[in-house]
């Protein structure tokens, strides 16, 4: 068995209600929920990922649907 290390360009996708924000709502509003953002997805990496992990920087913001093929794969 080895340890692996995978940085740093890793990018996730998540579905997440979020109060007050829906398809039109701009990038800033969806910022304004970064706590709720930040603790969903540290809660699905600790699930998927036991053993530990890092965040050094976190950004995010509405998918707008660029590489919608990449979950065709």
């Amino acid at each position: 068995m080895i340890r692996l290390q995978i940085s740093p360009e890793v990018e996730f996708k998540m579905d997440l209600d979020l109060g007050g924000v829906d398809t039109s709502s701009r990038d800033y509003d969806v910022q304004q929920h970064r706590a709720e953002v930040y603790a969903e997805f540290e809660r699905r990496l600790r699930q998927a990922f036991p053993e530990g992990f890092m965040i050094y920087e976190l950004e995010f913001g509405r998918d707008t649907g660029w590489h919608e093929d990449l979950g065709k794969k």
